[in-house]
């Protein structure tokens, strides 16, 4: 199977998007829910309020990554379309099909800080409030594990092609394999007992670490041929 050009453009456009999703959704979250993570609602609202640009920026930078996910997809699939074409077209679809519902489930999170701006208006108690961001925030979970659902699918069968076109080290490739395949049933219990999502998502450490290990491996190697057409 001959490496085109094309392909080898994709495959370092791809390494470069699987970093820059990880550092877009690092920013934006970072802010709005790892550094809040111990506070009361007041504690959050209060900060959101006295930071709202800040707070703005970084939800925007959520939605980029969300936006990079899709054009990730696609460099994916210019890449691997070549090893067989249906199943690339399915990963695409799934992967975008993660972009665009990570991206709509940024809505709750633009009006949960409408309501964190709302607490210093002293319209609602704040235990009104309190309560109307836990329904909104479990609204904001449900589309980010379906999200994960659609993305794990689609990194599932990508990481197939990686294999059985050979681009990859088989190690890497297989490790990808069973990386996706083994969190996905971990979002499925995040969403049916969403209580326990917080212990869980530890559990997609093995996922970060195949990307990460992919994306520089296709910036700093490169797509690799087979060891036959190498030695031909």
């Amino acid at each position: 199977m001959t490496i085109t050009p094309e392909q080898r453009t994709y495959a370092r456009l791809a390494g470069i998007l699987f970093l820059l999703n990880y550092v877009l959704q690092g920013a934006g979250d970072s802010v709005t829910i790892i550094a809040h993570g111990g506070e009361t609602f007041a504690e959050t609202a209060r900060y959101a309020a006295d930071h709202a640009l800040l707070w703005r920026v970084c939800l925007l930078s959520v939605g980029l990554a969300w936006i990079d996910i899709g054009i990730l997809a696609f460099a994916l699939y210019v890449v691997l379309q070549p090893a067989n074409r249906r199943l690339a077209q399915l990963a695409l679809v799934l992967r975008l099909g993660a972009s665009f519902v990570g991206a709509g489930s940024l809505m709750f999170r633009v009006a949960q800080a409408r309501l964190y701006s709302a607490s210093a208006d002293d319209l609602f108690t704040t235990e009104q409030l309190h309560t109307l961001s836990a329904v909104i925030q479990r609204g904001a979970n449900a589309g980010v594990w379906t999200s994960w659902l659609l993305m794990d699918a689609g990194s599932l069968l990508f990481f197939v092609l990686f294999l059985r076109s050979g681009y990859l080290p088989r190690a890497l490739a297989g490790f990808g394999i069973v990386a996706s395949a083994l969190f996905i049933p971990v979002v499925v219990v995040m969403f049916v007992f969403p209580e326990r999502s917080n212990g869980l998502k530890v559990l997609g450490l093995p996922m970060f670490l195949a990307e990460v290990v992919t994306a520089l491996w296709l910036l700093i190697r490169g797509l690799q041929p087979r060891a036959t057409e190498a030695r031909a």
